[in-house]
């Protein structure tokens, strides 16, 4: 923060008030004890006095009350006395001396009064910035930095701050003390500030206009200002310079949450490109197989019918309906997903979680006959859901089982406080840890090294049901919430 130049405080009513207290009081010592006292001691009494204006009202006040002094003395303590004449060339010298180290004795306490109270005050305003640079570091959000800015520059002014932002009339969007609106010539002149790029100050103690003086703030918007009250006091110069730092470390703050935004976005585009293209790669190669086998197989059909054996066609036609199965899984899971991404809300109605699992086991098995399920299945209660989404849910967590642990599949039903679960598990060792956390972050789309849509789709499932899925205790474990009772 920039020093401002150092100027001396002002007389005030109280300094002016101290200053003939302190003369008074200097001049009853000397008359109530003028006959004990010598003639070299009055000077001494009265430099006293000038010395505690000084210090205690800063230079001005030092050497008004230096003044003062001299003409007391001249006019009560010395001949011929009660006027200003001097009669002996002697007392010349004696008042010439006095006016002049008391001159000095004022102006240096004084000065080094007023200095030592402008450094506290940047001592004072320094402590606030460095605490505002400090929260600002920690804060992630525009509001969280603009209720911090509003906060410390209420610190910095000594009374009301706020923020405003101009959308069609100025609005506050961070007070001390809260404020819901602007009043009529504080919103005129945050206006102006905001469309002209200037500070409006306040209007002066008892005149009508703005209460508040208002600084744009650089951010790059254009469209953001702080106002604080009228200013006042001899350290008006060092508060206004460190409101003017406060507003620009704002502003470099704003700046540096805009452009952590904005990388933010684009890592994560980056990311979901990443993703999608990784995604269409695998989706390609998963549709692409089982459309080659059906063309082949019902190209040998149409070719080689009559050269065929019975065997060998019902070979062929097995694989094109196997084939087709597959093709069919992915093509729902592509287009459960779709509609997943997009936050339609499913279709709830009162269903029976054990009833789904049996048919999702039975689906399973009619589509992979050699694979096999044990079932160990809870008393439930209903649920509000969607039975096909729920259906389809357990159909992936089986398949990717079958394909991606050890026999054998156990599917579990349960009820736990605040809910259902519903678990499947094999004997294998589990996922990476990676997908381990992709499960437990917030992100739908699988992620690049996944192939397939089937984890993907059963994680939707559960979140747009108010679940959640996870890998805990050996097993991809759904949760689904109770509703009241049908």
């Amino acid at each position: 923060m920039p020093e401002p130049p150092f100027r001396l405080r002002g007389p005030t009513v109280s300094g002016a008030v101290l200053a003939a207290v302190s003369v008074a009081l200097a001049a009853g010592i000397v008359l109530a004890w003028q006959e004990k006292l010598p003639a070299t001691t009055v000077p001494l009494i009265f430099l006293m006095a000038v010395l505690v204006s000084a210090v205690l009202s800063g230079f001005w006040v030092g050497v008004a009350t230096a003044a003062a002094a001299f003409f007391v003395m001249n006019f009560l303590f010395t001949e011929p006395f009660f006027t200003l004449q001097v009669s002996r060339p002697q007392d010349i010298v004696t008042l010439g001396v006095f006016l002049c180290a008391a001159g000095l004795v004022g102006s240096l306490a004084g000065s080094l009064r007023d200095r030592a109270e402008a450094a506290r005050t940047r001592a004072g305003t320094l402590a606030i910035l460095s605490a505002f640079s400090a929260r600002l570091a920690e804060v992630d959000t525009r509001d969280a930095a603009l209720a911090q800015a509003v906060a410390h520059l209420s610190a910095l002014a000594g009374g009301d701050a706020v923020a405003v932002v101009l959308s069609d009339l100025p609005k506050p969007v961070a007070a001390m003390p809260a404020l819901a609106e602007l009043a009529v010539p504080d919103a005129q002149a945050a206006e102006r500030c905001l469309r002209s790029g200037r500070v409006e100050h306040a209007s002066a103690e008892g005149w009508q206009g703005a209460a508040l003086t208002f600084l744009p703030v650089p951010d790059g918007t254009g469209l953001l200002a702080l106002g604080h009250c009228r200013l006042s006091g001899a350290d008006t110069a060092q508060r206004s310079v460190a409101i003017s730092a406060l507003v620009e470390q704002l502003a470099l703050a704003l700046r540096r949450l805009d452009a952590s935004l904005s990388a933010a976005a684009a890592r994560q585009d980056a990311e979901a490109e990443a993703t999608r293209s990784a995604l269409l790669a695998s989706l390609s190669h998963d549709l692409r197989t089982p459309l080659a086998t059906i063309l082949g197989a019902a190209s040998t059909l149409t070719e080689l019918h009559d050269g065929l054996s019975p065997a060998a066609r019902a070979d062929l036609l097995a694989a094109i309906s196997q084939e087709a199965g597959r093709l069919n899984l992915h093509v729902t899971n592509l287009l459960q997903m779709t509609r997943l991404s997009r936050s339609i809300l499913p279709r709830l109605e009162w269903v029976d979680v054990n009833d789904i699992a049996q048919s999702a086991v039975a689906r399973w098995q009619r589509a992979f006959p050699h694979a096999a399920c044990q079932c160990d299945l809870a008393e439930l209660p209903m649920i509000r859901a969607e039975g096909g989404l729920l259906e389809q849910m357990l159909f992936n967590l089986l398949d990717n089982a079958r394909k991606h642990g050890t026999a054998p599949v156990t599917l579990r039903t349960g009820r736990v406080e605040g809910g259902l679960t519903l678990a499947v598990a094999d004997a294998g060792s589990g996922p990476a840890k990676g997908l381990r956390d992709w499960l437990e972050g917030g992100q739908m789309w699988p992620m690049a090294e996944q192939r397939g849509l089937g984890l993907a789709v059963a994680k939707c499932i559960a979140q747009v049901h108010g679940g959640r899925l996870q890998w805990s205790d050996g097993a991809f474990r759904v949760f689904l919430p109770m509703q009241a009772d049908p």
